[in-house]
């Protein structure tokens, strides 16, 4: 074989080898590239998920607050000098958790939002989880509007103790090992921390 063709052949492989290297490189950086874009998904929906988790436990907390100051009842109510109605008590109360459930509600409304691109994300296992603490926010809703109508029909609904302890330990976050809600609540805290976390981690170490 000639000395030309020995250097065609070379050449041949050379241009052979560039190109399955620039192939290479290209791929691998696209990988990376695709590795990054979704890990900076996966934490911008971490973030957002556990910023409105936290938030909503926060107001949740509030609102369950076993004390009540006087300032949170209606003026006409504080003036009154304990001389009300069944009626006026039961609107009273109805003013002061009306006040206190509207953060609890907005809040909830940001949870929600970050709770659906989670699942978009994530799949079920992260609605099932998200869907437990919107179980407890409906549960305390519930206990809420029992407190106030037992305050409109002057304390009959409360004079079934056992039924009145569930609804008290439902709108109160009272430190006791038997508050079903407040286990409830901090138990699906843990389960969604325990999906969001790993996302936050790994952002980290990109």
């Amino acid at each position: 074989m000639e000395v030309i063709g020995y250097f065609q052949i070379i050449k041949d492989v050379a241009v052979s080898g560039a190109a399955c290297l620039t192939a290479y490189v290209a791929f691998t950086g696209v990988s990376k590239w695709q590795d990054e874009m979704s890990g900076k998904a996966n934490f911008e929906v971490a973030r957002e998920l556990a910023r409105s988790m936290y938030l909503l436990r926060d107001e949740i907390s509030y609102c369950r607050s076993p004390f009540t100051a006087a300032h949170e009842f209606p003026d006409t109510y504080r003036s009154g000098l304990g001389n009300h109605t069944n009626e006026e008590h039961g609107q009273a109360w109805a003013y002061v958790y009306s006040n206190r459930w509207e953060p609890v509600g907005k809040a909830l409304q940001l949870f929600d939002t970050a709770s659906l691109e989670a699942e978009a994300l994530w799949g079920r296992d992260i609605k099932d989880k998200t869907n437990a603490l919107r179980k407890c926010v409906r549960s305390l809703q519930v206990d809420i509007q029992a407190y106030i109508s037992n305050k409109y029909n002057g304390g009959e609904s409360f004079e079934d103790r056992e039924y009145a302890k569930k609804v008290e330990f439902g709108i109160w976050d009272v430190k006791k090992d038997e508050n079903k809600l407040t286990t409830s609540i901090n138990t699906a805290i843990s389960e969604i921390e325990s999906i969001v976390r790993p996302h936050l981690a790994r952002n980290i170490n990109l």
